[in-house]
């Protein structure tokens, strides 16, 4: 299979008042599990503040100078591609976000703490909602490419437990 290559577009408005495009260029992909280098993330874009600011190019004055501590932005939103090569896993994890996931090409399984299993296949949907989960590629031939949107939420709490972010799995 040909490795997927998305592309990011930003556009903008002129100080004449005319939108533009920014930039464009392809998706710069991390790897998120070294050594192994199976799972990968593009940020796309991030946002800081709601509502996000657009004057100026605000917003794009913030992200282009984010370092990122975890997965999510307390206050804001993160845009970011996935992409799973086959068989990769993503072990379990928390953020104190809301997650809305949209599968671009290929498919993709998530694994929750009792025991549950979804596979998701090209156009389908997931909102994951603070949950403790992880994912997996079941497919050894194929990439997995999912688009996330994560916006900052407060953390979960059950019978006044605050459950909060968990990241250990993924040595952050």
């Amino acid at each position: 299979m040909t490795a997927l290559t998305p592309t990011r577009t930003l556009t903008t408005t002129t100080p004449l008042s005319t939108s533009t495009i920014h930039s464009s260029s392809p998706i710069t992909f991390t790897p998120l599990n070294p050594p192994y280098n199976t799972l990968l993330a593009g940020t796309i874009f991030t946002t800081h503040t709601f509502p996000t600011i657009l004057s100026n190019e605000d917003d794009m004055k913030r992200h282009e100078t984010y370092v990122p501590h975890g997965i999510g932005v307390k206050n804001g939103v993160v845009a970011v591609m996935n992409k799973f090569l086959p068989g990769a896993e993503c072990p379990g994890h928390r953020t104190e976000t809301i997650d809305f996931g949209v599968m671009v090409e290929g498919e993709l399984e998530v694994l929750l703490e009792d025991g549950g299993r979804k596979r998701f296949g090209r156009g389908d949907v997931v909102v994951q909602r603070g949950t403790y989960h992880g994912w997996r590629n079941p497919s050894m031939e194929n990439e997995t490419l999912v688009f996330f949107v994560a916006v900052g939420a407060e953390a979960v709490v059950v019978d006044g437990e605050v459950l909060g972010e968990d990241l250990k799995n993924l040595g952050m």
